[in-house]
């Protein structure tokens, strides 16, 4: 008879927080553990398995390596299994009220596919939402007012002690009908439409232009994704949005009125818990929203 071989639960969720985390000291914050216990836990699943799990340069993580994404995958299928098993069967279920705030655009799009499946597995569990930019919801957490925070973020890198759940491009966009026909700026600059003051993307995307030299004027602002697009749409001027909401009559675009737009960051979604987070349903509704941010872009 072969020998029976286990995978250790915990050491499959440190591997996989690491992944997404990049890094071992914020994956070890995350799951309130030292770097050391860690590092312990991910040397002997290698040895277990007899593989290199981690792409390592100059003490960085790169990310994984070709068995390291083939486990990583059955990593999530376990640890999700493992967590649903738990929350459905065991006595002690999560009772009580998680307080999550997100933003505005969520409740738009992934957050109604999530609710159903989320209420199904924790049918005790009371769920309050906040909707506000992401200042305002950093804010929050840190004042003890919410459990966890689903926050938007334009960097080179995301913060030490947050969570990554979603990662794309921020891409400069123009209505279909529009794109082959933007002139040259007046002096107000180039015609933006965009969400408040407050949002990161407005911030990446003035931030960028003032780099580049290029003057711009609002042409819109709104809170909803809905009433942005459809001022795009209408040619009442660009925008930047991450790729995934590009949305029906409009297009990408790298050029306006002749001249070159700026680079843009990454656009990411972010989760950060409050102190005593995340319990077994936090980081499950972190863990769905980011499964379906990747089935709404098929990745």
């Amino acid at each position: 008879m072969m020998p029976r071989r286990h995978l250790d639960i915990e050491a499959l969720r440190a591997f996989a927080c690491i992944v997404d985390s990049a890094g071992f000291s914020a994956a070890a914050a995350q799951l309130g553990r030292t770097q050391s216990a860690v590092s312990l836990q991910i040397k002997r699943l290698e040895q277990v398995l007899g593989q290199t799990l981690l792409q390592r340069v100059q003490g960085r993580v790169e990310g994984p390596t070709a068995e390291g994404a083939a486990l990583l995958a059955y990593a999530r299928q376990i640890l999700r299994l493992n967590d649903e098993a738990y929350a459905t069967v065991a006595q002690d279920a999560e009772i009580g009220t998680l307080r999550i705030g997100l933003p505005e655009e969520l409740m738009e799009s992934v957050f109604p596919a999530v609710m159903p499946h989320f209420r199904t597995l924790y049918p005790r569990l009371r769920l309050t939402l906040h909707a506000d930019t992401s200042q305002a919801l950093q804010q929050a957490l840190a004042a003890g007012s919410l459990d966890v925070a689903l926050y938007k973020h334009c960097g080179d890198s995301a913060p030490a002690d947050s969570e990554v759940l979603w990662q794309e491009p921020l891409a400069w966009m123009a209505g279909s009908a529009y794109r082959d026909s933007l002139s040259a700026p007046d002096e107000a600059g180039r015609p933006l439409a965009l969400f408040g003051e407050n949002c990161v993307f407005r911030l990446a995307i003035s931030a960028a232009l003032a780099r580049a030299g290029q003057a711009w004027s609002l042409a819109y602002t709104g809170h909803s994704v809905t009433g942005l697009s459809h001022a795009v749409r209408c040619g009442l001027g660009i925008t930047a949005l991450p790729e995934s909401l590009l949305g029906p009559e409009m297009a990408k675009i790298t050029q306006f009125g002749g001249h070159s737009l700026p680079s843009l960051p990454p656009a990411r979604l972010l989760a950060a818990y409050a102190p005593g987070i995340p319990a077994t349903a936090a980081r499950r509704f972190t863990e769905m929203i980011g499964e379906a941010m990747g089935k709404r872009t098929g990745q």
